[in-house]
């Protein structure tokens, strides 16, 4: 079975929430590598409350929350210093659809950033709902 990627999914779950978004990752076709925005956001959302930056990954999550919260601390704070700015991690794994069953769904897993005082902060929202 071939995996799928995490974009088309990504995409499809925000407009599945009702979000506009634009692609912010760009191809460098001379280094045959993307370059996200600020090196954390693939995508822009804004709502007519906030603006919100999505990384997407269909693996290595965990690399992806070092590579926020470690790496490019600086780029992410920046970007969470306004209050109406929020920054949000869109991984992607298969989960079993039931409990005991065989049959498998790709699930997200969505981890928010955000300031608590002047210390980054990181929470997993909880993604029962999705995916059903």
């Amino acid at each position: 079975m071939a995996r799928t990627k995490a974009t088309p999914r990504t995409l499809l779950f925000l407009r599945t929430l009702g979000w506009n978004y634009w692609p912010v990752e760009r191809y460098n076709a001379f280094s045959g590598r993307k370059t996200d925005l600020f090196n954390i956001i693939d995508y822009l959302v804004i709502t007519s409350r906030s603006t919100i930056g999505i990384q997407s990954c269909a693996g290595d999550y965990a690399a992806h929350v070092k590579k926020i919260t470690e790496e490019e601390i600086d780029q992410t704070v920046a970007w969470l210093t306004d209050p109406n700015r929020k920054l949000f991690l869109i991984g992607w794994r298969k989960v079993l659809r039931v409990r005991g069953g065989k049959q498998r769904i790709y699930k997200p897993r969505i981890g928010v950033f955000y300031l608590d005082g002047s210390h980054l902060a990181y929470q997993e929202k909880n993604t029962d709902r999705y995916g059903r």
